[in-house]
């Protein structure tokens, strides 16, 4: 049975299950820091409390030494007397265990606890309504033992007061939480609506579509809709190719296709079968199969990925085999073919066969439309740390108005209708360039023709 939600199998959008997921997490999160800080202020209120009673004893003690065992008795009964409600309690006992100061009327057990309930301390005068228990220390001073208590009220009063503090907080900090997660929710589901409707779209036929980006985010989604732009720039570049190299089939295969038919319904027609005829044909078809292998060869270099066969080359060799094939060549049509390379290898990472038919490609070009005297020189040099390498000749040049078009399948200037060839030697040099990442361009075509491909790829020496 097939699915009919339309955005998708599951109940909760992508974006409401991360809001949901972030806001809990969110929550408890902020549950854990603020128990530990309320577990870490109930520490420190017992410790100050701890010091408190600490601080007394030593000045009791600065009390004895200076004033004695009255001066002693007399400021732990003080001390006693203006405690309210024996909020601090107590016990000044001699060497016997004798009571003989302070609000604890009673002894209390060896060792003494951390924690005395209240109603486990006998004491003189009311007890304050919230006091629980006492906070216990006992010290020496001199020949006498002095305990004292803190009633809990204190810490209770400090540790309601940040619990009622901690609450209010943790609510503000839930509900900020959610809102930030509601947004980030939205923002998420949007993004992710932009990607999916640009994907809809170009499923629809509408291949200009892209997701719509900001240049300054730099987030996941920012990456993914790049990249799915930039898949959906090479798709359409891509249908564009074999779009064209459709219309230039129909456009430029119709002139020698209707010869070809014209001399077969000749010979088909004729008593006798010259060979001149014959050979014609035989021409006449060599060249419709020629132009086929070369869109063919086009086509597969611009499709498919043959980036596995890449290796270092070393392309002052390549350079230097491609003149040296094509050097008796020129020489019959009196062109001299020239290569100018510097000392040692010139390595690129690329299809050593691909390279070799660029370079030959780029040196017949130059040789098929120069006339007699003419000079080519193929040069290699590094520029700038990136590798250069140009075929130029002194021949009569290619118009300004052509300049931009020499690259086009099936393009042929004025020049060079009465010669030989299908147009398509200059769009395969083309094609394999940029399989290589190597920018090709006629850089000078007002006094003869230079064209330069520029390798920018590491590694080369």
């Amino acid at each position: 049975m097939h699915n009919t939600n339309p955005n998708g199998p599951s109940k909760l959008r992508t974006s409401i299950r991360l809001s949901m997921q972030f806001s809990f997490l969110y929550a408890v999160l902020s549950a854990l820091v603020f128990a530990m800080a309320y577990l870490f202020t109930q520490y420190e209120v017992r410790d100050w409390v701890s010091d408190e009673m600490r601080g007394d004893a030593q000045t009791l003690a600065a009390i004895y030494e200076q004033g004695g065992q009255d001066a002693l008795i007399s400021r732990v009964d003080a001390l006693a007397e203006v405690s309210f409600e024996n909020a601090r309690i107590f016990q000044l006992t001699d060497a016997e265990g004798t009571i003989i100061s302070g609000n604890i009327l009673a002894a209390l057990d060896r060792p003494v606890p951390d924690f005395i309930a209240a109603q486990a301390i006998a004491l003189d005068g009311t007890v304050h309504d919230e006091v629980e228990g006492y906070w216990m220390r006992e010290d020496r001073i001199g020949l006498y033992t002095l305990l004292q208590g803190s009633g809990d009220h204190i810490i209770g009063e400090i540790l309601e007061a940040l619990s009622v503090a901690l609450g209010f907080g943790y609510l503000a900090v839930v509900i900020l939480g959610l809102i930030f997660g509601v947004r980030v929710g939205r923002l998420t589901e949007q993004r992710i609506t932009a990607i999916s409707s640009t994907l809809s779209d170009v499923s629809n036929g509408q291949l200009d579509a892209r997701i719509p980006t900001d240049g300054s985010a730099g987030d996941d989604f920012s990456r993914v809709a790049f990249e799915i732009n930039k898949m959906l720039g090479q798709t359409k570049r891509l249908l564009r190719s074999q779009e064209q190299i459709t219309n230039d089939i129909a456009h430029d295969m119709r002139t020698p296709l209707q010869h070809l038919r014209q001399r077969l319904e000749t010979l088909r027609s004729s008593t006798s079968v010259e060979p001149e005829d014959i050979s014609a044909s035989l021409e006449q078809t060599e060249e419709i199969i020629a132009t086929f292998n070369s869109l063919l060869r086009i086509a597969q270099i611009e499709a498919s990925d043959r980036k596995e066969h890449f290796e270092s080359c070393d392309m002052a060799q390549v350079i230097a085999d491609v003149v040296e094939i094509f050097e008796p060549s020129a020489e019959d049509q009196g062109i001299k073919l020239t290569a100018d390379l510097p000392q040692g290898s010139l390595n690129v990472i690329g299809d050593r066969s691909l390279l070799t038919q660029m370079v030959s490609n780029l040196v017949e070009n130059a040789i098929k439309h120069c006339p007699k005297g003419t000079k080519v020189s193929v040069s290699a040099q590094t520029r700038a740390g990136q590798f250069v390498m140009q075929v130029s000749d002194d021949g009569p040049g290619v118009k300004e108005e052509d300049a931009t078009q020499v690259f086009q399948r099936f393009f042929r200037g004025e020049k060079s209708r009465s010669s030989a060839g299908n147009g398509l030697g200059l769009a395969l040099v083309k094609a394999i360039a940029d399989m290589h990442n190597a920018p090709v361009s006629l850089v000078d075509s007002a006094k003869g023709a230079t064209f330069e491909v520029l390798f920018s790829q590491p590694p080369f020496t």
